[in-house]
């Protein structure tokens, strides 16, 4: 059973390098940068976001989410509305005028993960869904038990 973690966890690495990698494609095509362009592709997967619920997709502070917004609106790709269910919260969504623009490049690959999902039948894509949000919820989990075992010293790490 741990042989099957450290494999899955190893294809999971591998996409998530893939996929950043990706994004940084992307943000030099689009003259923005990688968290610009995750915060996009955030927002195309999952529709209209809080900046609370945008922050904690991207694994952001609330002023790194507020900053990101703030370039977002200035360079005209995402808007900022109230919440028709609730006036206190604040939806971010893409600039309909900006979509074909910002998928154009996306729609290159979108193809290719079409044609390998048809081998799988729908319950059995149904089942990888399940199976990674599972996964993904459970590396929440423990990202949480971590974080109030070890000290938060991020303030701390140099990116040099």
């Amino acid at each position: 059973m741990i042989e099957d973690h450290f494999q899955i966890a190893r294809q999971l690495r591998r996409l998530s390098s893939n996929l950043l990698e990706r994004a940084v494609i992307h943000a030099h095509n689009f003259d923005l940068g990688v968290t610009e362009v995750r915060a996009i592709e955030q927002l195309f997967v999952t529709g209209s976001m809080t900046a609370k619920e945008l922050g904690q997709s991207l694994a952001l502070t609330s002023g790194s989410v507020t900053a990101l917004v703030n370039r977002l609106v200035q360079n005209g790709l995402v808007d900022r509305s109230v919440d028709s269910n609730d006036r206190r919260k604040v939806k971010i969504t893409i600039v309909p005028d900006q979509i074909p623009r910002l998928s154009a490049p996306y729609m290159l690959y979108i193809p290719e993960f079409l044609e390998r999902a048809k081998k799988y039948s729908k319950a059995e894509r149904q089942t990888v869904i399940q199976f990674l949000t599972d996964y993904a919820e459970a590396s929440t989990t423990a990202t949480q038990k971590i974080s109030q075992v070890l000290p938060d010293n991020r303030s701390d790490v140099k990116l040099t």
